[in-house]
């Protein structure tokens, strides 16, 4: 294994588990072409083939490789034909696996989508019964702590290109929902505990705004019981969470702020207790 490289980074001054599991399992099927399920009298048999094994292998192979050129030159770095080369394979295998460049680069997202959402998910669930302000902090801190491990590809999970920022395919925006989905599973839970001031929050969503959310609210079932203020609140909260990230990782936080942790720590609690009832629970 390379050693990560994140000059990129420096250059540039940027329930749930079952659903990860599905998009992985998903995404390896599309891209090795293996569509088909091996029956056996007793069911399906899930042992993988050694030629399932052996593309498995290649295609980890292209996605490390892939990851070491994103970390030292971005999205726009990424070469398949070096790839190649790396591995000692010709172009047309890697064309193989990956048609092309934004192929690749699709599947890195999917796999950053699923290894972040697993990551909060697990923090969520190792917190079970704290007051749900402690639990925020602790899941935007495992956030941060995913992020500054693998800026690079934390900053290509929102878009990031080195050019522009793009919201991907249906497939990518689906990965996605799994990482915010973590986020609205913490306000329910605020919500439950009366720690949301909804009356407060509500008036203060204008009413153009508040259509808006209801068009939101109805095309995911999980919204429904979280009124418009609320609603907005997550979003609000999931802006400045991912903002205060992404000015770490490009280094556009004063030099003299040198305790990170603790300025991030200030920001999240924060966000809750500007959604809070007064007093602040805590």
């Amino acid at each position: 294994m390379k050693q990560r490289r994140t000059s990129y980074v420096s250059h540039h001054s940027a329930a749930l588990g079952s659903f990860c599991q599905l998009i992985e399992y998903l995404t390896l099927l599309k891209t090795i072409g293996h569509t088909e399920s091996v029956a056996t009298s007793g069911g399906v048999d899930a042992s993988p083939s050694r030629r399932d094994r052996r593309r498995a292998e290649t295609i980890a192979d292209i996605k490390t490789e892939a990851r070491d050129q994103l970390a030292q030159s971005g999205p726009a770095g990424i070469s398949l034909r070096a790839i190649a080369r790396q591995l000692g394979m010709t172009a047309t295998a890697v064309h193989y696996y990956f048609p092309g460049r934004e192929a690749l680069l699709q599947a890195l997202i999917l796999d950053g989508c699923a290894s972040l959402a697993e990551t909060l998910e697990s923090t969520y669930e190792d917190r079970v019964g704290l007051p749900p302000h402690e639990r925020w902090l602790a899941v935007c801190r495992a956030h941060r702590a995913w992020a500054l491990e693998r800026p690079s590809e934390y900053l290509l999970l929102y878009g990031h290109t080195g050019l522009s920022a793009t919201q991907g395919g249906p497939s990518v925006q689906g990965a996605m929902s799994a990482v915010v989905g973590v986020l609205f599973a913490l306000m329910h839970d605020a919500l439950a505990m009366g720690e949301i001031d909804t009356e407060r929050l509500d008036a203060l969503v204008p009413a153009t705004l508040r259509a808006e959310l209801g068009e939101w609210r109805d095309s995911i079932g999980d919204l429904a019981e979280i009124p418009d203020g609320a609603l907005a609140g997550s979003m609000i909260g999931y802006a400045q969470l991912h903002g205060a990230i992404t000015l770490e990782l490009i280094g556009r936080i004063p030099p003299p702020l040198a305790d990170r942790s603790a300025l991030f720590d200030l920001q999240m609690n924060h966000i809750s207790a500007s959604l809070n009832t007064a007093p602040v629970p805590w």
